[in-house]
Protein backbone atom coordinates (compact mmCIF):
# COMPACT_ATOMS: atom_id res chain seq x y z
CA UNK A 1 0.00 0.00 0.00
CA UNK A 2 1.13 3.92 -0.83
CA UNK A 3 2.62 5.84 1.66
CA UNK A 4 -0.23 7.38 3.70
CA UNK A 5 0.01 11.73 3.30
CA UNK A 6 -2.63 13.67 5.33
CA UNK A 7 -4.97 16.17 3.26
CA UNK A 8 -3.31 19.00 5.27
CA UNK A 9 -1.49 21.28 2.74
CA UNK A 10 1.80 21.55 5.70
CA UNK A 11 5.31 22.34 3.77
CA UNK A 12 5.82 18.55 5.22
CA UNK A 13 2.81 16.79 3.04
CA UNK A 14 3.58 19.01 -0.06
CA UNK A 15 7.44 17.81 -0.04
CA UNK A 16 6.03 14.50 0.63
CA UNK A 17 3.49 14.67 -2.61
CA UNK A 18 6.90 16.03 -4.41
CA UNK A 19 9.08 13.49 -3.42
CA UNK A 20 6.50 11.15 -4.42
CA UNK A 21 5.95 12.44 -7.71
CA UNK A 22 9.59 13.15 -8.55
CA UNK A 23 10.16 8.87 -7.59
CA UNK A 24 7.47 7.91 -10.14
CA UNK A 25 9.39 7.71 -13.49
CA UNK A 26 12.20 5.96 -11.82
CA UNK A 27 9.65 3.54 -10.34
CA UNK A 28 8.15 2.67 -13.77
CA UNK A 29 11.81 2.67 -15.41
CA UNK A 30 12.60 -0.08 -12.53
CA UNK A 31 10.25 -2.47 -13.72
CA UNK A 32 11.06 -1.61 -17.10
CA UNK A 33 14.57 -3.42 -16.14
CA UNK A 34 13.03 -6.20 -13.93
CA UNK A 35 10.64 -7.47 -16.30
CA UNK A 36 11.86 -8.87 -19.94
CA UNK A 37 9.94 -6.92 -23.22
CA UNK A 38 7.23 -9.56 -23.20
CA UNK A 39 6.39 -9.38 -19.43
CA UNK A 40 5.71 -5.55 -20.20
CA UNK A 41 3.19 -6.83 -22.39
CA UNK A 42 1.13 -9.63 -20.85
CA UNK A 43 -1.78 -8.79 -18.18
CA UNK A 44 -0.40 -8.88 -14.23
CA UNK A 45 -2.95 -11.34 -13.61
CA UNK A 46 -6.58 -12.70 -14.93
CA UNK A 47 -8.86 -9.69 -16.49
CA UNK A 48 -6.35 -7.33 -15.21
CA UNK A 49 -4.01 -4.66 -17.87
CA UNK A 50 -0.60 -5.23 -18.35
CA UNK A 51 2.60 -3.06 -16.68
CA UNK A 52 2.45 -1.23 -20.26
CA UNK A 53 -1.20 -0.55 -19.69
CA UNK A 54 -0.62 0.63 -16.16
CA UNK A 55 1.07 3.19 -18.08
CA UNK A 56 -0.92 3.88 -20.58
CA UNK A 57 -3.73 4.42 -17.74
CA UNK A 58 -1.03 6.26 -15.57
CA UNK A 59 -0.76 8.78 -18.46
CA UNK A 60 -4.05 9.43 -18.84
CA UNK A 61 -5.30 10.31 -14.91
CA UNK A 62 -1.87 12.46 -14.80
CA UNK A 63 -2.86 14.25 -18.17
CA UNK A 64 -6.33 15.18 -16.62
CA UNK A 65 -5.22 16.25 -13.29
CA UNK A 66 -2.25 18.36 -14.25
CA UNK A 67 -4.26 19.94 -16.75
CA UNK A 68 -6.55 20.40 -13.30
CA UNK A 69 -3.99 21.72 -11.60
CA UNK A 70 -2.69 24.33 -14.21
CA UNK A 71 -6.29 25.74 -14.89
CA UNK A 72 -6.41 26.05 -11.00
CA UNK A 73 -2.87 28.18 -11.41
CA UNK A 74 -4.53 30.33 -14.10
CA UNK A 75 -7.69 30.95 -13.30
CA UNK A 76 -9.55 32.17 -10.66
CA UNK A 77 -11.72 28.22 -9.21
CA UNK A 78 -12.29 27.33 -12.96
CA UNK A 79 -14.77 25.09 -13.65
CA UNK A 80 -12.95 21.91 -15.22
CA UNK A 81 -14.80 19.85 -17.70
CA UNK A 82 -15.88 16.41 -16.25
CA UNK A 83 -13.46 14.29 -18.88
CA UNK A 84 -13.25 10.57 -17.84
CA UNK A 85 -9.32 10.03 -17.75
CA UNK A 86 -9.63 6.95 -19.75
CA UNK A 87 -13.17 7.07 -21.97
CA UNK A 88 -12.76 9.91 -22.81
CA UNK A 89 -9.36 11.18 -22.79
CA UNK A 90 -7.79 8.07 -23.31
CA UNK A 91 -9.83 7.22 -26.61
CA UNK A 92 -8.89 10.53 -28.25
CA UNK A 93 -4.93 10.14 -27.66
CA UNK A 94 -4.75 6.49 -27.99
CA UNK A 95 -1.67 6.33 -25.66
CA UNK A 96 -1.66 2.24 -26.11
CA UNK A 97 -0.56 2.26 -29.46
CA UNK A 98 3.36 3.10 -28.40
CA UNK A 99 5.45 0.78 -26.59
CA UNK A 100 6.46 0.97 -22.74
CA UNK A 101 9.95 2.81 -23.38
CA UNK A 102 8.21 5.33 -25.67
CA UNK A 103 5.64 6.05 -22.99
CA UNK A 104 8.08 6.24 -20.18
CA UNK A 105 10.23 8.73 -22.00
CA UNK A 106 7.15 11.04 -22.82
CA UNK A 107 5.78 10.34 -18.68
CA UNK A 108 9.42 11.15 -18.12
CA UNK A 109 9.03 15.16 -19.87
CA UNK A 110 5.75 15.60 -18.69
CA UNK A 111 6.50 14.64 -14.98
CA UNK A 112 9.66 17.26 -15.27
CA UNK A 113 7.27 19.75 -16.30
CA UNK A 114 5.08 19.34 -13.58
CA UNK A 115 7.37 18.95 -11.06
CA UNK A 116 8.44 22.43 -12.32
CA UNK A 117 5.44 23.98 -11.74
CA UNK A 118 5.00 22.80 -8.45
CA UNK A 119 8.07 23.12 -6.94
CA UNK A 120 8.30 26.83 -7.49
CA UNK A 121 4.81 27.06 -5.90
CA UNK A 122 3.80 29.71 -2.75
CA UNK A 123 1.79 28.56 -0.03
CA UNK A 124 -1.12 30.43 -1.55
CA UNK A 125 -1.04 28.66 -5.05
CA UNK A 126 -1.27 25.44 -3.08
CA UNK A 127 -4.55 26.43 -1.90
CA UNK A 128 -6.04 27.32 -5.76
CA UNK A 129 -8.96 25.18 -6.36
CA UNK A 130 -11.19 23.92 -9.26
CA UNK A 131 -14.58 23.29 -9.35
CA UNK A 132 -16.52 20.63 -10.85
CA UNK A 133 -19.81 19.79 -11.80
CA UNK A 134 -22.00 18.79 -9.13
CA UNK A 135 -19.38 18.40 -6.78
CA UNK A 136 -19.56 20.52 -3.42
CA UNK A 137 -16.03 20.02 -2.75
CA UNK A 138 -13.73 21.95 -4.38
CA UNK A 139 -10.09 20.09 -5.24
CA UNK A 140 -6.84 22.68 -4.25
CA UNK A 141 -3.50 22.13 -6.47
CA UNK A 142 -2.34 20.25 -3.03
CA UNK A 143 -5.43 17.73 -3.05
CA UNK A 144 -4.75 16.80 -7.03
CA UNK A 145 -0.90 16.37 -6.31
CA UNK A 146 -1.41 14.28 -3.77
CA UNK A 147 -4.12 12.40 -5.12
CA UNK A 148 -2.18 11.66 -8.37
CA UNK A 149 1.54 10.83 -6.17
CA UNK A 150 -0.78 8.44 -4.44
CA UNK A 151 -2.62 6.63 -7.18
CA UNK A 152 0.53 6.43 -9.06
CA UNK A 153 2.65 5.04 -6.42
CA UNK A 154 -0.55 2.38 -5.26
CA UNK A 155 -0.37 1.09 -9.44
CA UNK A 156 3.08 0.63 -8.75
CA UNK A 157 3.22 -1.39 -5.59
CA UNK A 158 0.16 -3.53 -6.79
CA UNK A 159 1.99 -4.37 -9.96
CA UNK A 160 5.54 -5.01 -7.60
CA UNK A 161 3.35 -6.93 -5.83
CA UNK A 162 1.54 -9.12 -7.90
CA UNK A 163 4.87 -9.79 -9.73
CA UNK A 164 6.62 -10.88 -6.60
CA UNK A 165 9.38 -7.90 -7.35
CA UNK A 166 9.21 -6.49 -3.75
CA UNK A 167 8.32 -7.73 -0.62
CA UNK A 168 4.92 -7.04 1.33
Amino acid sequence: MAKRISTEATPENIASALDMLASVPDQLAELRELLPPEKLEQPIAEGERSPRRVLVHILNCEARASDAIYSALLLRSPLVPRIHPERDWGKLLRYEQFNYDDLLDYFRFRRQVLLGVLQALSEKQWARDIREKNKQRRETVYLLARGTALHETEHIQDIKRKLALSPD
